[in-house]
């Protein structure tokens, strides 16, 4: 399984309270994603975030948010950003 396979996998489920783009992973899922991302031939665009969170930016219009609940709670994230780019944007009123 790839770190792509298992974002998939989870943005394959809705979940209750969370927003299209935001999924409550359990720990085990966060460790096995953190080290799915470490090895992944785009590890090298995996940085630490603020609080905790490994924000890794790899090929393509999506990039993630993989945030630990440091409070020992249960509520870590998933958060999805789509980075999507206007063409052909100053064309619009070229004469």
């Amino acid at each position: 399984m790839t770190a792509h396979d298992l974002i998939d996998s989870i943005f394959g489920r809705a979940q209750v309270f969370a927003g299209a783009n935001v999924r409550h992973i359990t720990e085990d899922q966060l460790k096995y994603l953190r080290d799915l991302i470490l090895k992944d031939p785009e590890a090298a665009k995996a940085r630490n975030g603020q609080g905790g969170s490994l924000v890794w930016m790899p090929a393509g219009k999506h990039k993630y948010v993989l945030t630990e609940d440091l409070a020992g709670g249960k509520r870590h994230t998933l958060t999805k950003i789509s980075h999507i780019e206007a063409e052909g944007q100053a064309s619009l009123f070229q004469l």
